[in-house]
């Protein structure tokens, strides 16, 4: 999924759910920040020297090591379901005990643990979890791992993730075919919709249980947003996502657009040195001079919305890592190896 369902999305079904504005924008930035997430950065204290370090949830390289992928993708984008999912049907009757699964246990468990977190990382978590949880429906049928279960055709890329479907499993309102499948034809408006009720539910229940109506039922969302959907295309591009955006943004005038660098220019005071290294682009890659970054300290850090977020990062794949341990297990791994 894209920033269509992750931000969006998101942030609008939490407020129907009943999260007030507020909350629902920090579940909803959270749940965007975990595909933007994909620098390693040490931030230091001005007045100690100590440097503090960021785990990253996403990758933009998937020519990186094995190692490296494997603690991003099952943990938080391809988390390990059911082999024996009636969906998983292919035709070369092939299965695999990583392969990401609807509505799986352990993402289901992961967004459950969420909801128990700390009141000053809970709504992180929760975006944190809701990402990794929408996946399982944009991502199924696929492995967070070098292997050829994610070969479709004669794609040259290598076969992580879904990288040969390119981004077809993440676009709104898009058709296209999985030719690996039993049922190969995918209308992705029907798995993301899908992915949004089931949302919208694990929402109410956590917050019918701290007694918190909710804004908007089920039924009546999904009549509000069939028209900006509208009908799914096919093709090789993401049709209609110009029209879509402002409608978001008329349905939830409140979230605005997502601005990555918000939560960190809030945080941290970077001193540049040459080409800014975080950003985007071919300064990541050959950089002589690096930046370097600082705390800001007109703010308290461990108020910061980055702050916050990075430390909910590392409390979902610590409790990631302890629920995918016996399906590793299962395969002679050591997840905690890579």
């Amino acid at each position: 999924m894209n920033t269509e369902f992750h931000y969006y999305l998101t942030g609008i079904i939490a407020r129907a759910a009943g999260f007030d504005e507020d909350e629902a924008k920090v579940i909803a930035e959270s749940s965007e920040y975990v595909d933007e997430n994909d620098i390693s950065l040490a931030i230091e204290d001005r007045a100690s020297g100590d440097a503090y370090r960021n785990y990253i949830s996403q990758t933009m390289n998937i020519f990186k090591p094995q190692r490296e992928l494997m603690r991003i993708y099952p943990v938080f984008h391809f988390v390990p379901g059911d082999p024996m999912h009636e969906g998983a049907r292919r035709t070369d009757g092939k299965m695999h005990l990583l392969i990401t699964t609807p509505d799986s246990e352990i993402a289901g468990r992961l967004l459950d643990e969420a909801f128990k977190a700390s009141d000053e990382n809970r709504l992180y978590r929760i975006g944190i979890a809701t990402h990794t949880y929408a996946d399982t429906w944009a991502h199924q049928n696929f492995v967070g791992w070098y292997d050829y279960f994610n070969n479709i055709g004669l794609d040259p890329k290598p076969d992580i993730g879904h990288a040969n479907a390119e981004h077809h499993p993440d676009w709104m309102s898009h058709r296209w075919d999985d030719v690996r499948l039993v049922h190969r034809e995918v209308d992705n408006n029907e798995r993301f919709l899908q992915a949004g009720e089931k949302i919208y539910e694990k929402y109410r229940r956590y917050l019918g249980r701290i007694r918190r109506s909710a804004h908007s039922s089920w039924p009546a969302l999904t009549a509000m947003l069939a028209p900006v959907f509208g009908k799914s295309a096919s093709g090789a591009r993401n049709w209609g996502e110009e029209d879509r955006l402002p409608m978001y943004r008329d349905l939830a005038p409140w979230l605005g657009e997502f601005n990555e660098e918000e939560w960190f220019d809030g945080a941290i005071d970077t001193e540049v040195k040459g080409l800014e290294d975080k950003k985007k682009g071919i300064g990541t890659v050959y950089c002589v001079f690096r930046d370097r970054y600082f705390w800001r300290e007109d703010a308290d850090r461990e108020e910061t919305h980055w702050f916050r977020f990075q430390e909910s990062v590392k409390e979902h794949q610590s409790c990631a890592m302890e629920l995918l341990k016996p399906v590793f297990d299962g395969m002679g791994l050591n997840l905690h190896d890579y």
